[in-house]
């Protein structure tokens, strides 16, 4: 298991893992700009997933049924991600829209507020790393097809890209996904108690 993360790991290029890091902000940086100008077209889809996300942390699933919803929404995600690499530059794009929509989302439910700090909570510590990893294998096996001399000899067959993903994308996504899910169950505790205790108060 060890020896395949190693292997994984050492096919990833840095310049392309810079270069995902670079879109993904590229989006995220002009997600405040959209919000504010109200632009609809772009703003459509991100506030829709924003509404569905907030009746998702009201929800009073089981701790291994919100878990598994969790995973597989981020890990199908990200498929399609790692998927874009089969068209030419649809990487670039997905990388830069994936994060504008985290971008909006992020501005939506903070109001603005603390909207770079918020990524160093410690989901997004994992969420992100898993998130430029899977548009690096993308954007890997798109010079693969375009033909990127300067990247040197690199895998040739998808399904060594595929592979990658599952030994380092997906663990990196259940360690968030667990964080994720333990914070909205202690929130839904915390809420429950301070419904108890204000419903006591009326009693009384």
């Amino acid at each position: 298991m060890i020896a395949e993360i190693k292997q994984s790991l050492s096919l990833i290029n840095f310049q392309l893992f810079l270069f995902s890091m670079v879109l993904f902000f590229a989006g995220y940086t002009l997600a405040p700009w959209a919000y504010y100008k109200d632009i609809k077209f772009l703003l459509a889809y991100p506030k829709w997933l924003a509404k569905k996300l907030d009746k998702l942390a009201s929800r009073h699933w089981h701790f291994a049924t919100l878990f598994m919803f969790i995973l597989g929404v981020n890990t199908f995600s990200l498929f399609i991600d790692l998927l874009s690499g089969l068209a030419p530059l649809l990487p670039v794009v997905f990388a830069v829209w994936t994060g504008f929509n985290v971008g909006v989302i992020t501005y939506h439910t903070l109001v603005g507020k603390f909207y770079f700090a918020s990524l160093l909570n410690p989901v997004a510590l994992f969420e992100l790393p898993a998130a430029f990893i899977a548009f690096t294998l993308a954007l890997q096996y798109n010079c693969v097809l375009i033909g990127c001399r300067w990247l040197g000899d690199i895998p040739q067959n998808f399904s060594v890209y595929l592979k990658a993903f599952f030994w380092i994308v997906i663990p990196l996504l259940i360690i968030a996904g667990l964080i994720e899910t333990f914070a909205i169950k202690f929130a839904q505790r915390i809420e429950e108690a301070e419904e108890e205790k204000d419903k006591t108060k009326d009693d009384l």
